[in-house]
């Protein structure tokens, strides 16, 4: 999936779906210089999966598949752009 980030740069994600009945839904918020492929991300989505629980977890500006430039934005971009996960899911 793709989300516009707070700055106009598309930000590339995955939602992983539980199998069975969702119990609910989050957003993983890693580090700002991980990505949604890393070892952490993967398998605590792995788990919340076996709860019920369906995760977006996706790559900051500049890192893995999102658009632009990953010293392009401050700290409080890169919040906002948690924030618009959020508001994606």
């Amino acid at each position: 999936v793709t989300f516009l980030s707070s700055t106009g740069p598309k930000l590339a994600g995955l939602i992983d779906r539980p199998e069975g009945e969702v119990r609910g839904w989050g957003v993983f918020a890693h580090g700002f210089t991980l990505g949604k492929d890393s070892p952490a991300a993967s398998c605590l989505q792995i788990r919340l999966a076996a709860e019920g629980i369906g995760m977006l977890r996706f790559d900051n500006l500049g890192l893995g598949h999102s658009e632009g430039d990953w010293g392009d934005g401050s700290f409080s971009h890169k919040v906002e752009d948690t924030v618009r996960a959020v508001e994606f899911m």
